[in-house]
């Protein structure tokens, strides 16, 4: 009767996705088609549901937007939860069909426990992705403040010698130079200095670059009297936290290797032990 029972299920899960891939497949009319995430896509959009799940995804919403420029529109924390929902989904399927095939309900109940922990797991990815970016911009700062100060001490002016740093840069992957080109970016198409750099510190979310704008607006208000030795000040903060970052991604490491450390020890003693005990 379990069995059965269990079937029964198995079919009515795989049927009620084949009718909302049958139904997006309608209403989307693409020749591409992602057949894993589009029916949840469709799903999820309904009125009732989404009111439902959208107080669930506000930090995934400020995760994504960090990553995609400081915007996350619908279209991307709905695909973003759809792939989730999605995954989960196909889990489930799986050792569902394993759990008929092999007579062993126990797989079903796996296949549960892995299915609700993907989208705690996917969530814990996208904190990792915002907590690596933030770090990456922060290792960046210092060298930026120590190349500016230089220019700057040679007697260039501050946005010029900012400029020919960012410029130096252009090919760079780190997320600091991509918003200072977008700054200075908004700057040539008339915005204010005050507004780009806002932008700039929103988009970042990282206090030190926050200070860096505001030090580099006290400086428009007030002069260059006084915009050296800040400066100064803050590439001697920027190196001291970029050590400490350094140190602290120093002991993960040696943390992680800790575990296949363990491992591989316990192996080689099972593997010494192992003849002895047997010769006993």
């Amino acid at each position: 009767m379990n069995g059965w029972l269990m079937n029964g299920w198995m079919i009515g899960i795989a049927a009620f996705y084949a009718w909302l891939t049958v139904y997006a497949l309608r209403v989307r009319r693409q020749s591409k088609f992602r057949l894993q995430v589009e029916p949840f896509i469709i799903l999820i959009r309904y009125r009732s549901i989404w009111k439902r799940i959208q107080p669930l995804l506000n930090r995934q919403r400020l995760s994504l937007a960090l990553l995609n420029g400081g915007t996350c529109t619908q279209e991307i924390i709905v695909v973003w939860a759809a792939e989730c929902i999605g995954l989960s989904y196909m889990v489930l399927l799986i050792t569902g069909l394993l759990a008929i095939r092999s007579g062993n309900h126990a797989l079903l109940l796996i296949g549960l426990i892995l299915a609700g922990c993907i989208p705690i797991l996917r969530a814990r990815e996208l904190s990792g992705k915002v907590k690596k970016r933030q770090q990456s911009i922060v290792m960046e700062l210092p060298e930026l403040l120590s190349k500016l100060l230089l220019m700057v001490n040679a007697g260039e002016n501050v946005m010029r010698a900012l400029a020919r740093t960012v410029e130096q840069k252009q090919n760079s992957s780190n997320p600091l130079y991509t918003e200072l080109i977008a700054a200075i970016e908004g700057m040539k198409r008339g915005e204010s200095l005050s507004i780009a750099l806002e932008e700039m510190g929103r988009r970042c979310a990282v206090p030190e670059v926050k200070l860096f704008a505001t030090t580099l607006l006290i400086n428009a208000r007030r002069g260059g009297d006084a915009f050296v030795p800040a400066l100064r000040e803050l590439t001697r903060q920027m190196w001291e936290k970029r050590k400490a970052i350094a140190r602290t991604l120093g002991e993960q490491a040696s943390s992680r290797l800790a575990f296949p450390l363990t491992i591989v020890f316990l192996l080689i003693m099972v593997l010494v032990g192992a003849p002895t005990i047997f010769m006993m």
